[in-house]
């Protein structure tokens, strides 16, 4: 098992900074997960966690003997065939991506325009895109995936941002906000206003803020215990919307991410797609 009693006194930032075994494990874990490798060396993760090579060593060690990391031959770690079975089980448990698919693909088809699914990190405050279906028109956009982008810019970060805790809000807004493109909003003033027509509207729209000649709409997805845990949304070349369509448009993104909520909230079933009474 991984040691739950040692402390961790590698971290030179003191206890700000220290994590519980079990949580760095976690982190670890995370780090394989969202890289593009199939295998990692201690001293990179030790790099990528801001640890030192030897609290990664014991961390890792640990995960071994539980089969959720296995050592190749050359010596470097990839994730086990136990950390595999764990999560196909919750796949098929939980098959929310492959709805989550279904849905951006009908949310695409009606639409016209490419469909994403935003997930929200909350140890960051920033985004991520998991999920992505292209629209079928050779003019698009094609969405970053696995990368975390700040909330404060673009639908997708701000239908997710308009709902989160005030503490939070007050933090992302009050921080550092780069401009990613000449409309980016960067008045804390101007950004309160429009979090709040979000909350009012139950969607976001937004003209060039992430990705110039881009427009976005999205919607919140809200989470088991009623938090919001990402967006959904569409997104298309400005020179291709239709503003007197934008409500028709909105009234789509925001059934999809209805329908979402439902599946994580358990409201309706992942396998059959029917609301449960």
């Amino acid at each position: 098992m991984i040691d739950t009693t040692e402390r961790d006194l590698d971290d030179p930032d003191g206890a700000k900074r220290r994590r519980h075994p079990l949580a760095r494990g976690i982190e670890l874990l995370t780090v394989m997960i969202d890289s593009d490798q199939d295998a990692h060396g201690v001293r990179e993760l030790a790099g990528r966690l801001g640890v030192s090579p030897s609290t990664v060593h014991r961390l890792i060690t640990d995960l071994e003997r539980l089969g959720l990391v296995a050592r190749t031959e050359k010596g470097s770690y990839r994730l086990g065939l136990e950390f595999l079975r764990l999560a196909w089980t919750a796949v098929e448990r939980y098959p929310v991506q492959e709805v989550s698919t279904d849905t951006l693909e009908e949310l695409t088809e009606r639409s016209g325009e490419s469909s994403f699914f935003a997930v929200y990190g909350e140890a960051r405050h920033h985004m991520m895109f998991s999920l992505a279906v292209e629209s079928p028109h050779p003019l698009r956009y094609t969405l970053p995936l696995k990368q975390w982008l700040p909330l404060y810019a673009g639908a997708s970060g701000l239908a997710i941002l308009a709902f989160l805790p005030e503490e939070i809000v007050a933090e992302v807004v009050g921080g550092p906000i780069a401009a990613l493109t000449d409309r980016t909003l960067r008045d804390a003033r101007d950004l309160r206003a429009r979090l709040d027509m979000v909350v009012r509207d139950g969607f976001a729209i937004t003209h060039g803020e992430r990705i110039e000649g881009a427009i976005a709409i999205a919607s919140p997805v809200f989470g088991p215990s009623g938090s919001v845990v990402g967006s959904i949304g569409i997104t298309m070349p400005e020179v291709r919307f239709n503003a007197a369509y934008s409500s028709s448009l909105a009234g789509l993104v925001a059934q999809a991410a209805a329908q979402i909520t439902e599946y994580l909230s358990g409201a309706r079933d992942p396998r059959t797609g029917i609301v449960r009474r």
